[in-house]
C-alpha cells in the first residue's frame, strides 16, 4: 500500500506530542494559567484524533485508487462489484495530470473523501472490511495478535500480554471478547472528547470538562499511535491478498504504490 497515509500520520501525531510538551512546560498556579494549559492539552488531544481521522481517510483513498490503477495496468483484473458503485467526482477524473496519468484516481478518491470523517469503529469497518478476507477483518478477527503485541496495554484491552499468554483456550476466547468491548469503549471516549472540544469547547453541559493531567493526553496520543500502526500493518497485509485474489499478477501488486 502507498506509504503517504502513515507518513502524514507520523508527522501529525508528532505535532500533538509537541503541543503536549509545550503545555507541560507552562506555569499552572493562577486560574488563567491553568485554563491556558488545559486548552493546550485539549489541542494535543484534538490533533491526535485528527491525525487518526486523516490517516483512515487517506488510507482508504490510497487502496481504492491503487486497486483501480492496478486494474488499468492489468485489464484482466476482476474488481468486486462494489467498485462499480463508487461515485468519483467527474472533474477530478477529467483534470489533466502531466506527471502521472494514474494520479487522477488518487485525486478523485481524495476529492470524494475530503468532506468525510472516520471517527468511529463502525465507520472504519464499513470502509475497510470489504477489502479483507473472511476471518481477517477489523476489529475482532486478529484481536489476539493485538493483545500480544509488545506495545499493547491493560488500558486498551483490560488484560496484559503476560496474563493472556497463560490462559486456557476457552478463557482466551472470553478475554478476546472482553478486550474488544474494552478497546471500543476506550476509543469511543477518545473520539467523543474530540467532538466535545470542537463542537462546544469541551463544554457538553454547563462547565468545561476538567483536563489538567498531561499523562491523560499522553495516553490518548499513545493509543492513537497503537491503533493506526496496527491497522496499517493489517491493511498492508490484507490489501496484497485482496489484489492477488482479483487475478492481479504479483508483479503488478508490487507496483500498487503507484
Amino acid at each position: 500500500m502507498p506509504k503517504t497515509a502513515l507518513a502524514h500520520f507520523k508527522k501529525d501525531v508528532a505535532r500533538a506530542h509537541s503541543i503536549l510538551a509545550h503545555a507541560d512546560s507552562l506555569p499552572k498556579k493562577r486560574e488563567a494559567e491553568k485554563l491556558l494549559r488545559s486548552d493546550l492539552l485539549r489541542s494535543a488531544w484534538m490533533f491526535a484524533v485528527g491525525a487518526m481521522d486523516a490517516y483512515f481517510c487517506d488510507a482508504y483513498t490510497d487502496i481504492e485508487a491503487a486497486a483501480i490503477i492496478s486494474k488499468s495496468r492489468h485489464p484482466a483484473t476482476i474488481l468486486p462489484d462494489f467498485f462499480y458503485d463508487i461515485r468519483f467526482p467527474v472533474r477530478a477524473i477529467l483534470e489533466p495530470y502531466a506527471n502521472n496519468d494514474n494520479w487522477r484516481w488518487r485525486m478523485a478518491a481524495r476529492k470524494m473523501m475530503e468532506r468525510e470523517n472516520v471517527l468511529s469503529f463502525p465507520a472504519i469497518q464499513t470502509l475497510f472490511n470489504k477489502f479483507f478476507r473472511k476471518g481477517s477483518r477489523f476489529f475482532h478477527d486478529r484481536k489476539a495478535d493485538w493483545i500480544m503485541h509488545p506495545d499493547s496495554t491493560k488500558r486498551l484491552f483490560d488484560i496484559r500480554r503476560s496474563a493472556f499468554t497463560i490462559l486456557t483456550a476457552d478463557k482466551k476466547q472470553k478475554a478476546i471478547e472482553d478486550a474488544k468491548e474494552k478497546m471500543e469503549e476506550r476509543y469511543r471516549r477518545i473520539f467523543q472528547r474530540r467532538h466535545d472540544c470542537i463542537h462546544n469547547c469541551d463544554r457538553p453541559k454547563v462547565s468545561p470538562q476538567p483536563l489538567q493531567e498531561s499523562l491523560t493526553v499522553l495516553t490518548v496520543i499513545q493509543d492513537a499511535e497503537f491503533l493506526v500502526h496496527r491497522c496499517d500493518e493489517h491493511i498492508n497485509s490484507e490489501f496484497r491478498e485482496f489484489l492477488l485474489a482479483t487475478g492481479c499478477p504479483t508483479a503488478i501488486v508490487t507496483q500498487a504504490g503507484y
